[in-house]
């Protein structure tokens, strides 16, 4: 059998080390049998090149993708149409039953829970639309038209259309079957294809072709060439770090001393040596900034060689990989007072995912990684480490921790990262730290008096700044406003404007604020001047998708918590610090030095809390008075 839009081709999916099911191979024969193509497309037309992209016009086939590590089953996609991801299962369906809202299936040892199949698949578009393109879950946010523009399917190879709806389909309502398919075998007919693809025959629709490029990239990743890459000039210690080792190691630095970008370095060069690489943060998109830094890297890759992914985001994929459902967590109403509820909420994460996580792979074949990077190390617990260093690396046993203890911001007790306790695994640390105490990136008066604030303010001093090496520095302005309670929303527009008015854009500026109670009433201002706003925070009646959303690329004024902008950095930052604050006084310090350390120009603070306007009173109140 030929095919021509299919990936992998039918001759390397019969030479797969584990062969497709036989619902998945019936279902990928059916797609590429009956789906519309591209007849004027031919051999020779590259679909890996993206300008080929452009031109063609049907649907093409991707079998168990490698999107990011995950590999669904199935996705089809059709570069002016959109696409859709498809859920196969070879279950036996008399054996599965839902009961009280969950997914159980019988067996000789009994009853027990499985993740429903739908979630399954809505995962994958989640994944894509809010992580992985999130200029889609853009286009999402701002016209619920949109959703539809990533399809989900479930396709049940031996049951009917009717025993999969009756079993499987209660999530959905019976006249919506026809936008989230639930089929059976007897759907595979020429006749039946709207029915298995909605949107088999359109040939237009809301989707924007500008998204085609990035979405192949993680479809069908491409080949990474040196001469892609640009000179990264390392300097320092940066080389010790940025050099492939097996082992243990530990890296720590000051703000802007180049830890990620060494990190990075490292990634390239192991990739370019054939070996998979885990790339892992803490902050939920922070690891498309490693990407990009990665892309600058000179060397010779696939980027199928790289997973990324935040702690909490590798924890859901491994999950749902196996049909594991995320296990509940903890609700405020079950709690007596906020500090009894922070605990359990702690214990879940830093215990229970963990756990689930090692149950579910338990006597199963994961996928593991020759080298695992992890970035924004003081955010860990020890938990998060043992479970990554024990269950998902190979032989060569390479890890490398980064951290910068001065931005602990959610006190994390990192006696397990000074190997201050015995523990499995910290034997594995050989070495001592490599330290990076010199500051390339931060203007230098944004160095200085973040410096200056971790000193006065007894922040982690282990490792210290030792000078500072700024090139092409702009010209900086450093705004500290000490304000009366209840002044301060008109104080940060009054700054919005007044970095407008200076030429910067929007797409430059980032507002951070304390709480997403205090972020939706700034939001709420902003947006009734009509003013559109990038942000992270939610009530109980949004969609809860603008925080996965907020990416870098987006062209509005962007909104967060000091917590989700950390390890990114921007032109121009304007920081509300509130007069009470439900954090500590050692939290609140250094979510202040994290928040002053993100800048790259120009730092306007609105300060109300007494502890910091001495500090404060040091700085220019005004924006001429540099």
């Amino acid at each position: 059998m030929h095919s021509n839009r299919l990936y992998p081709s039918w001759d390397q999916i019969n030479q797969l080390r584990t062969p497709l099911t036989a619902g998945e191979l019936a279902l990928v024969r059916y797609l590429d049998l009956y789906l519309p193509k591209d007849k004027d497309w031919t051999q020779t037309n590259k679909i890996e090149d993206y300008k080929h992209l452009k031109t063609y016009n049907g649907w093409l086939i991707f079998v168990q993708p490698f999107l990011n590590g995950a590999r669904p089953d199935i996705i089809i996609f059709h570069p002016k149409v959109g696409l859709m991801i498809y859920e196969v299962k070879d279950w036996d369906l008399k054996h599965y039953k839902v009961d009280k809202g969950s997914l159980k299936v019988n067996t000789r040892d009994g009853s027990y829970d499985v993740k429903h199949p739908k979630n399954q698949v809505e995962h994958y578009k989640d994944n894509i639309q809010n992580q992985l393109v999130p200029a889609i879950g853009e286009a999402v946010d701002l016209n619920k038209k949109n959703f539809g523009l990533i399809k989900t399917g479930i396709y049940c190879n031996n049951s009917t259309t009717s025993e999969c709806r009756d079993v499987l389909g209660t999530p959905v309502k019976p006249e919506n079957f026809k936008y989230f398919p639930f089929i059976g075998r007897d759907a595979l007919t020429v006749e039946k294809l709207q029915e298995v693809v909605p949107d088999a025959y359109r040939l237009f629709s809301f989707w924007k072709e500008e998204w085609n490029e990035e979405l192949l990239f993680w479809l069908l990743p491409p080949f990474h060439s040196i001469e892609q890459g640009t000179v990264l000039t390392l300097r320092g210690n940066q080389s010790k770090i940025a050099e492939p080792q097996p082992g243990h190691h530990r890296i720590r630095g000051v703000a802007g001393s180049g830890k990620t970008q060494a990190l990075a370095y490292r990634a390239g060069k192991l990739a370019s040596m054939s070996k998979h690489v885990l790339i892992v943060t803490f902050n939920i998109t922070l690891w498309h900034y490693i990407r990009d830094m990665i892309q600058r890297t000179p060397f010779n890759f696939r980027w199928d060689q790289f997973t990324f992914a935040h702690f909490h985001g590798f924890c859901k994929d491994r999950l749902n990989k196996f049909g594991v459902k995320w296990p509940q967590g903890p609700k405020r109403d079950n709690y007596d007072n906020d500090e009894s509820f922070e605990q359990a909420l702690e214990y879940f994460f830093r215990i229970t995912i963990p756990d689930k996580v090692k149950s579910a792979i338990r006597g199963q074949s994961v996928d593991c990684y020759d080298a695992i990077l992890i970035d924004e190390g003081q955010d860990y617990y020890y938990q998060w480490y043992e479970l990554l260093m024990s269950y998902f690396l190979t032989s060569r046993d390479e890890l490398v921790v980064v951290c910068d203890k001065k931005q602990n911001i959610y006190e994390r007790e990192l006696d397990w990262l000074d190997k201050r306790v015995t523990r499995i695994g910290l034997d594995r640390f050989k070495d001592p730290y490599i330290d990076l105490t010199t500051s390339y990136r931060l203007p230098n008066r944004i160095a200085e008096i973040s410096n200056r604030f971790s000193e006065i303010f007894g922040l982690n001093q282990e490792v210290k700044l030792s000078k500072i090496e700024r090139t092409n520095s702009l010209h900086e302005h450093i705004v500290w406003r000490n304000v009366a309670r209840g002044q301060w929303l008109n104080d940060i527009f009054n700054s919005y404007r007044r970095l407008t008015y200076s030429g910067e854009h929007p797409s430059d500026i980032v507002i951070l604020l304390p709480t997403h109670k205090i972020g939706l009433q700034v939001v709420h201002f902003f947006k009734e001047k009509k003013i559109g706003v990038n942000h992270v925070f939610e009530d109980d009646q949004e969609l809860k998708t603008n925080k996965k959303i907020f990416w870098m690329g987006d062209s509005r004024l962007k909104m967060c918590t000091i917590h989700s902008f950390k390890g990114w950095e921007l032109l121009n930052i304007v920081l509300y610090i509130p007069f009470i604050t439900k954090d500590s006084i050692s939290r609140m310090d250094s979510i202040v030095y994290t928040a002053i350390t993100r800048t790259k120009a120009n730092l306007i603070i609105i300060n109300e809390n007494p502890r910091y306007e001495e500090f404060g009173n040091t700085l220019p109140k005004k924006w001429d008075d540099q």
